[in-house]
């Protein structure tokens, strides 16, 4: 039977409840929340957290190992334990980035649209606190002694902070997509102390102009942030395909 209407309804889809714990665990993961070593509740605590049953707790787990997020460990020390995604992410998602790069695009412009005008609403609405929060972020990302997966949730910390600073729920739900789906593609890049200063240095420039209150250029600081990193992360993926190209011509 043809469609009447001159518009088109989506598809429903059945999505099981594990679905739904899964994919909620995984953006915590992705987005740094639940840390690299961080261990989880145990499922029956889990079960009561989500008001389901513990099968359906181990189905969503069990996604989450395959996906290698996640690793169950045995003994005394025992339990169910987040894995390092910075180091996981070079073996799982280069290639599958690769092949998908026209929709990460798509990603990078819709967040070159949401996260400037984010930035522009936070420089008028952002309070004291926010901004020394956003400060001592920056300053642990260049001490000496911070990892590469802390360096990469710091950085998660600054932007969501920002977009919550916007006062605008719609946009701060936005920033937590776009970051879930992007994160995997940031963790690809190289961690030296020449990325964290460069990093520190932008980071300041967005951090002066959100406390002199200067909105535009909060919001064009934020969108040259944003467009330096999605041209690092295409060059990265083109220079490292090209080297192993050229590594199986010898």
């Amino acid at each position: 039977m043809s469609n009447p209407f001159s518009f088109h309804f989506e598809k429903v889809s059945t999505k099981k409840v594990s679905e739904f714990i899964r994919e909620q665990l995984e953006e915590a993961i992705i987005l740094k929340e639940l840390m690299s070593e961080e261990q989880l509740p145990a499922e029956r605590d889990l079960a009561e957290m989500f008001d389901v049953s513990r099968i359906t707790v181990r189905e969503a787990l069990s996604a989450l190992e395959d996906k290698g997020l996640i690793e169950k460990r045995v003994g005394a020390k025992g339990g169910t334990f987040v894995l390092p995604l910075t180091t996981n992410s070079h073996k799982r998602t280069r290639e599958e980035i690769k092949r998908g790069w026209a929709q990460m695009l798509k990603v990078f412009e819709y967040r070159t649209i949401i996260e400037p005008e984010a930035a522009f609403l936070a420089a008028e609405r952002i309070t004291a606190g926010e901004l020394e929060q956003l400060y001592n972020y920056m300053e642990q990302s260049i001490e000496p002694d911070c990892t590469r997966e802390w360096f990469r949730a710091l950085d998660v910390k600054f932007h969501l902070t920002i977009a919550k600073a916007s006062r605008n729920p719609y946009c701060e739900t936005a920033v937590r997509q776009i970051r879930t789906k992007i994160n995997p593609a940031l963790d690809l890049m190289p961690y030296d102390d020449r990325i964290r200063s460069v990093n520190y240095e932008v980071h300041m420039e967005i951090l002066e102009a959100l406390k002199s209150r200067d909105s535009v250029r909060s919001r064009d600081t934020m969108k040259r942030h944003i467009e330096f990193s999605a041209d690092a992360i295409y060059a990265r993926l083109v220079s490292e395909s090209e080297q192993q190209e050229r590594n199986e011509m010898q």
